[in-house]
């Protein structure tokens, strides 16, 4: 990166008289410090990563019914019957405590399915944080180059204001000399007011941009670090193929495509028999009959269920399963679509702003030398005050364009870091380039980076051997991965 020319870039200059001077009560940080702000404490990120704990939570819950059932039950009853006469009856008293085990035998070879839609249903729900925090970070990035140029602008439109300030006060002195007629006085006057009108513009734009800065960070007041303004270079590894596979909406948008396949073959065995194992043991009944199986005894059974017909129900629902398919197939085409779109877009808009930067620079050269020759002849009295006006105008719009470009380019460097997937971390957790610049790389604190179902880590279906992994094991990896977790702020 190349730094700015300090004659470009003019120091902020103290004009309290004119404008008064803010006063931020804000924490002054560095770009890798905001964004490790945003990763721990947003509070739209903190519900997203809950929600998807929740869609692990419910995974592990959803495979319950795959597992043996075990109930325990205690009744009992008292019973008055009359027999003869009106005061004459029998009380009989009927107790018995049972435990029974059921279990479903998977004759039909469902329960694979179902565990595997559900598992690639919290892997696409991952993929989608992933894409969350992937713009989240992005809009972050473009906000703090606009809020560090908008200070830029401020700077420069307050030094406008001094120097009109003090070619009004020439021009006053001119005046009382009686070398320059009224009519100064009025231009001048009213160009500085003029400059003061835009400078609070500037200003106000400057305040907006730091309370856009706030929200992202969770509420805190957040002002960029006094530093020396660059222009950026291009230097992003860009390749297609590349950004689809990187891409975290393009990883969901696969995941829910393989998972609507797996989807449609569970629904088509919805007319499949089941097959039920019970097993029932009666420890303590009161009379010995009274339960089956009696008291001390124990018993087994087998369900078989053949359903005829449902309803057609089979049927629609697999009409609509494979709608679905054609659904996701086509979500998935127009997201590679939407990518080439953006990489495409961005790479315009870089090239652009680098030419316009190039060409602004020159001609800020240029204007600077003008204004300070026609400023020099109007205090000799050489010169016209509307050649001055003319030439402060244009200088000051030669150097709020300049601005403008090198904006430009930030935000042009940053949607095309956005259309490849570089703030998001990949898979497997780790953080890609976008991120890892800034020598930030933590996982946002949670539960999320410490929870793992799946045996394989692909991108695509899981294959034959995945499993869910026992959830009594779960309490420990969390505390071993605990222990290498970085402290928190």
């Amino acid at each position: 990166m190349k730094i700015l020319k300090r004659k470009i870039l003019y120091p902020m200059l103290l004009f309290s008289i004119i404008i008064p001077s803010v006063s931020y009560a804000s924490v002054q940080m560095t770009l890798p410090q905001y964004i490790n702000e945003i990763l721990l404490n947003n509070h739209s990120l903190r519900a997203s990563i809950k929600n998807v704990e929740a869609d692990y939570y419910s995974v592990l819950a959803s495979v319950g019914t795959q597992r043996p059932s075990v109930t325990a039950s205690l009744t009992g009853s008292y019973v008055t019957k009359q027999t003869q006469g009106m005061f004459s009856q029998e009380n009989v008293t009927v107790g018995n405590m049972g435990v029974r085990l059921t279990q479903r035998i998977d004759i039909s070879k469902s329960f694979k399915l179902n565990e595997q839609q559900n598992i690639m249903g919290y892997e696409a729900a991952r993929a989608n944080f992933d894409a969350n925090v992937n713009t989240l970070i992005a809009a972050a990035e473009q906000t703090w180059w606009s809020a560090v140029l908008a200070r830029e602008n401020m700077k420069l439109q307050r030094d406008i204001v001094m120097q009109r300030t003090e070619n009004h006060r020439v021009t006053m002195e001119k005046y009382n000399q009686e070398l320059v007629p009224r009519l100064d006085i009025v231009r001048s006057e009213a160009q500085v007011v003029d400059a003061e009108a835009t400078a609070k513009t500037a200003e106000t734009t400057y305040l907006n941009l730091l309370a856009e800065l706030s929200l992202m960070a969770g509420g805190l007041d957040v002002e960029p670090a006094e530093e020396e303004l660059q222009v950026p270079e291009f230097n992003v590894a860009m390749n297609y193929d590349e950004a689809l596979a990187n891409r975290p909406d393009v990883r969901a948008a696969k995941l829910n495509l393989e998972r609507a396949k797996i989807v449609k073959k569970l629904t088509a065995k919805g007319l499949s028999p089941t097959l039920d194992f019970g097993f029932q043991f009666t420890p303590w009944a009161d009379p010995e009959t009274s339960a089956t199986p009696n008291k001390q005894q124990a018993g087994a059974s087998l369900t078989l269920n053949v359903p005829i017909t449902d309803g057609k129900q089979t049927k629609y629902r697999t009409i609509n399963t494979d709608r679905l398919i054609q659904a996701a197939e086509a979500n998935l085409k127009a997201l590679e679509e939407s990518t080439r779109r953006d990489i495409a877009v961005a790479m315009n808009n870089w090239r652009n702003a680098a030419a316009s930067e190039q060409d602004k620079q020159r001609q800020v050269e240029r204007s600077e030398e003008e204004l300070r020759i026609t400023e020099l002849m109007y205090s000799e009295g050489m010169g016209a005050q509307i050649d001055l006006i003319n030439a402060q105008t244009a200088y000051q719009a030669v150097r709020t364009e300049y601005l403008d470009a090198i904006r430009g380019m930030y935000v042009a460097l940053v949607a095309l870091r956005q259309a490849i997937g570089d703030y998001a971390p990949d898979e497997n957790g780790t953080w890609r380039e976008g991120v890892a610049r800034y020598g930030k790389g933590k996982d946002v604190l949670g539960e999320l980076g410490l929870l793992k179902l799946k045996i394989d880590t692909a991108m695509t279906a899981p294959k034959s051997d995945t499993i869910i992994e026992n959830a009594e094991a779960i309490p420990t990896a969390a505390e071993e991965a605990a222990e290498t977790q970085p402290e928190e702020k």
